[in-house]
């Protein structure tokens, strides 16, 4: 996971923080008894998305509130509240939040290098990617974690590592005490939908149509209807107008950017057709949220 908007701040040695008002993130040097754990940090933004990647370690997110989704070499999968997910090293994968709610997530990247039996463990979890928390105890973990990396007291890095720990067997339990190997089934994405997403996710535009995308993309407007529902769940125009909100309440809640400026940028015709839109998808005017959920 990575954030271009992370500021950095001098950190002691043992760990790196990268800080903003969408991420934070410690990086872990490969010394001693850190030798397991590269990074940790939780993101903070419903519009968060990041593109297909692959890495040589393992990765698991733990969505503490709101929805989401994720693909693994074009599977693809459903997250809510209290979900773990885990890729393994080599998967190709990338994930998105999704609809209008707050959206926060923990991640974790590892390797099991010196933890061979452990690896083992991870390495047998099949297909069925998303558990429950459902004591909420990877949460926990996760929280402890982070106030003893942000302290600098004794011993803090001995407790890291104990949580470090911890934390692993507890995920493995959790994979492991689930008796029905297909609780939530994944779906195969084609490249051609992977691509899609992508495309919707980086560069949104408000005056984008089914059938700009079908266009773009080479297939026809029915098929890519069809299989966009098929998939996620829901119908593509629906999916593009909840990116639309979740972005325009994101700019109106977290910037100061201007009404005109965010219809603007957003691609909307005018000023008054954002506001339409607006109230009509949220109940409020822009100004009406911005004044209630914002200080400025």
């Amino acid at each position: 996971m990575e954030n271009k908007h992370s500021l950095k701040y001098s950190r002691p040695k043992d760990s790196r923080l990268f800080e903003s008002d969408k991420e934070i993130r410690f990086d872990i040097p490969c010394e001693t008894e850190f030798d397991n754990l590269s990074y940790i940090g939780v993101v903070l933004h419903e519009t968060w998305h990041v593109p297909n990647h692959h890495h040589e370690h393992f990765e698991l997110c733990y969505v503490e509130c709101g929805e989401g989704w994720f693909t693994i070499d074009g599977s693809f999968y459903k997250v809510s509240q209290g979900d773990l997910f885990l890729t393994k090293p080599g998967e190709s994968h990338q994930g998105a939040a999704a609809g209008d709610l707050p959206f926060r997530l923990y991640y974790l990247g590892f390797n099991l290098e010196l933890m061979r039996s452990l690896e083992a463990e991870y390495y047998k979890i099949g297909f069925n990617r998303v558990e429950k928390d459902e004591k909420g105890l990877v949460k926990s973990i996760f929280d402890n974690i982070f106030e003893e990396l942000r302290m600098k007291i004794p011993l803090n890095d001995t407790m890291v590592q104990g949580l470090f720990i911890q934390l692993l067997v507890s995920i493995v339990r959790i994979y492991n005490a689930s008796s029905l190997a297909g609780n939530q089934e994944s779906k195969k994405l084609t490249s051609n939908m992977i691509d899609i997403l992508n495309y919707l996710h980086a560069d949104f535009r408000a005056d984008l149509t089914i059938e700009d995308l079908a266009n773009k993309f080479h297939i026809s407007r029915s098929h890519l209807a069809r299989e966009f529902k098929q998939h996620l769940g829901v119908p593509i125009g629906e999916y593009i107008r909840s990116l639309c909100l979740d972005k325009a309440k994101h700019l109106l809640r977290e910037t100061g950017e201007s009404v005109s400026s965010i219809a603007a940028r957003l691609h909307f015709t005018s000023i008054h057709t954002f506001s339409i839109f607006f109230k009509r998808h949220s109940g409020k005017s822009p100004l009406e949220f911005r004044k209630q959920n914002t200080s400025r």
